[in-house]
């Protein structure tokens, strides 16, 4: 298998669309005041791209890596805060969850090709 060069333009388009439209309703809404994201529309994009390049045996490791990964944000904010508290922790796991879910999208657009098939 190769990698399929127009499913990746597809995907890098997809991608700026959903950032172009993104950036337009946080203008028109005017409620942020300072530039923010969407991290949780994020996240799901990119891993239902993941899911499409990879199928679905083989995310279910990345994303059980991605659940310990938030259990242990969880520790780390009871042992900083001695308390949690989920309006601060729903934001950080957002965030840390879309810089997550990128790196494994890029990862799936060039190593799908070498995972066997199941």
């Amino acid at each position: 298998m190769t990698v399929n060069i127009k499913v990746i333009i597809l995907e890098i388009i997809l991608l700026l669309i959903v950032g172009v439209v993104e950036h337009l309703l946080l203008k028109i809404s005017h409620k942020v005041k300072k530039h923010k994201h969407l991290w949780w529309e994020w996240t799901i994009i990119l891993w239902i791209l993941i899911i499409f390049n990879l199928g679905f045996y083989w995310p279910a490791y990345p994303i059980a890596v991605w659940m310990i990964l938030a259990l242990i944000l969880i520790g780390i904010q009871i042992v900083h805060n001695h308390e949690f508290i989920y309006r601060r922790y729903w934001p950080v796991f957002w965030r840390y969850s879309a810089y997550y879910a990128l790196i494994i999208y890029i990862g799936s657009l060039f190593f799908s090709s070498w995972l066997p098939l199941v």
